[in-house]
């Protein structure tokens, strides 16, 4: 009993599991009960290359001018940090570079899903994994859980909407320190209920932590707390508006792809409901970790551009023409606007979005006539990070953008995925 008795203390002094191991449960469950700064992830891809001429910087690091494919993020240059000279490494070429991208190799989990479950506990919604296109039927995916399973992406704005808004959640309180701490032990107490069945339910360790947990809860519920009531309702209303408006009425999938099939110019509509779904996960701390795209690779529709002309998103690359400028620039322009609303809108705690939310903006292919997968494309902004420069690498691995990811969102990783031998993050870009 006296073991058992110092494993209890251990527990409650780190919320930690002593003396066994569960190598399922995220480290960050049994992390000490304190006040930490939050921190968001949000990666965002556009598929079918791109034209380093037209989206490369030319300057110095800190003076330079962003030719057409990227001219839009002028609005928040300042905020932004462009990268050139990384390459994709291992067997990803293509479009098959697609499903390793956020994974540093074509096994394990990608950064998203290592946050997720970092973060386990922190929010309702561990993450959200999405697409404002899926034409080709999610044939290849951006998002791995830890056995590296692909994650299915919700095409459907309305499928996105019951992902992030539920009823039973609606009366919920401002997420502040104290409540936090309390959804925090309740995750753990649930993922330590899940492993007490059948031979270990009368596990006495297990038993001890789960006391812990119950404990601690119990002390921090009597401490009570001041609290904001959050009133996602409105929204809601709106976002179903807008999403019945556009035709949309169905909560199927199949039904939303035979839209996009059917509809050019969806392609607003879709990108406007997906992008406000993300930004208000994050602002009423739905969730801290979303991997979104505005399509899968070889999605071919032709899109309304801002030259006044429709052009064919995937095949406009093979021969690199005006049209191939014109599609990227259009998705530069919403990821653009998505950063400024997040740097303009403050979250529940009162403090602006992009402060805490590093956002990742990438393409699996360098060049979209070629197919290589050298030189791809990186844009990164928030979460502290110093903007308005320009960095270039001389082919180093994509696996260093993933370990500086991690690095910037306060994780010690020196390695991501399986194909750099050497390790590392980028230099000089934290």
């Amino acid at each position: 009993m006296h073991q058992h008795n110092e494993a209890r203390r251990a527990f409650l002094k780190k919320l930690g599991i002593t003396g066994v191991s569960l190598s399922l449960l995220s480290d960050s469950l049994f992390a000490e009960v304190t006040d930490t700064p939050i921190k968001r992830l949000l990666l965002i891809e556009h598929p079918d290359g791109i034209n380093p001429i037209h989206w490369y910087p030319t300057g110095s690091e800190t003076d330079f001018t962003l030719p057409s494919m990227t001219e839009p993020f002028n609005v928040v240059k300042e905020e932004c940090v462009f990268l050139e000279g990384i390459n994709l490494g291992g067997n990803l070429a293509g479009h098959g570079s697609y499903m390793g991208l956020w994974r540093g190799d074509t096994k394990r989990s990608s950064i998203d899903q290592y946050f997720a479950e970092k973060w386990r506990g922190q929010t309702v919604v561990p993450s959200i994994v999405h697409k404002a296109s899926d034409i080709y039927n999610g044939s290849r995916s951006l998002a791995y859980d830890a056995l590296g399973k692909s994650i299915p992406a919700l095409t459907n704005p309305l499928s996105l909407l019951d992902k992030i808004y539920t009823s039973s959640d609606i009366e919920a309180s401002q997420l502040n320190a104290l409540a936090e701490q309390q959804r925090r032990l309740q995750s753990i107490g649930k993922d330590l209920e899940a492993f007490m069945q059948g031979d270990m339910r009368d596990n006495v360790l297990f038993q001890a932590h789960k006391k812990a947990v119950d404990d601690v809860y119990s002390a921090l519920t009597q401490q009570g707390g001041e609290s904001t009531t959050v009133n996602m309702e409105s929204w809601k209303e709106a976002f179903e508006a807008k999403a019945t408006e556009g035709g949309l009425t169905s909560r199927s999938e199949d039904r939303w792809n035979n839209q996009i099939l059917a509809n050019n110019t969806v392609f607003t509509l879709m990108s406007d409901l997906h992008e406000d779904a993300i930004v208000t996960a994050f602002k009423y701390d739905r969730t801290r970790v979303i991997n979104y795209s505005y399509g899968c690779d070889t999605w071919d529709f032709y899109l309304p551009c801002d030259d006044g002309n429709s052009y064919p998103y995937h095949n406009s690359g093979h021969d690199m023409s005006q049209g191939h400028i014109e599609t990227r620039k259009m998705t530069s322009k919403r990821v653009a606007n998505l950063i400024k609303k997040l740097r303009e809108t403050d979250d529940i705690y009162g403090n602006p979005l992009l402060d805490s939310t590093l956002v990742v903006y990438a393409c699996e292919i360098g060049h979209a006539a070629n197919h290589t997968n050298q030189n791809v494309p990186f844009i990164l902004a928030g979460a502290g990070l110093e903007g308005g420069r320009y960095l270039k690498y001389n082919g180093l691995l994509w696996n260093k953008v993933l370990v500086s990811i991690a690095n910037i969102l306060g994780d010690d990783l020196t390695t991501f995925g399986s194909t750099d031998p050497e390790g590392g993050a980028l230099p000089d870009l934290v």
